[in-house]
């Protein structure tokens, strides 16, 4: 699903989904529509933005467990997006997979704390992942919630 005109929108609460949400940011419409259409077969709710700047827009318009950036966007790139969206609250503290072909954005993105896949990947591979990256955030949120009561 594109970006709607309105910003103001919700996750859709159907059966299908799993009631997790995750912004796409990838300029290329083929690339975006298979990550988009393999997102959803995870029954995971996806919007695509095709640039940084619209991306920013969405962001603050709902919540989202999980934001998939392409490093190579027109006009604002993957790692200035990112940096714009750490300054908002909410996305803050949301996992972010950077997708890129080149070893210096896999450093780069290292460097960040963030997670890289390097194109090109098979669906199968990037599901894996977007999967991995989910448990682990549940599993973070669950020891944030526990508290150090929690470690007794």
């Amino acid at each position: 699903m594109s970006a709607p005109d309105s910003l103001a929108f919700q996750l859709p609460l159907t059966q299908g989904y799993r009631h997790l949400a995750a912004l796409l940011v990838e300029d290329h419409c083929e690339t975006s529509e298979t990550l988009h259409c393999a997102l959803e077969q995870m029954r995971i709710y996806a919007v695509v933005a095709h640039d940084g700047e619209t991306a920013l827009k969405i962001a603050g318009a709902m919540r989202f467990n999980l934001v998939i950036l392409d490093v190579l966007l027109p006009c604002i790139n993957g790692f200035e997006t990112y940096r714009a969206l750490r300054n908002l609250p909410e996305v803050r503290d949301v996992p972010v997979l950077f997708m890129g072909a080149t070893s210096a954005a896999q450093s780069r993105s290292a460097a960040l704390g963030t997670h890289y896949l390097c194109k090109p990947f098979g669906l199968p591979e990037f599901q894996a992942r977007v999967e991995q990256i989910l448990i682990a955030e549940t599993q973070r949120q669950a020891r944030e919630q526990d508290g150090p009561m929690g470690q007794y």
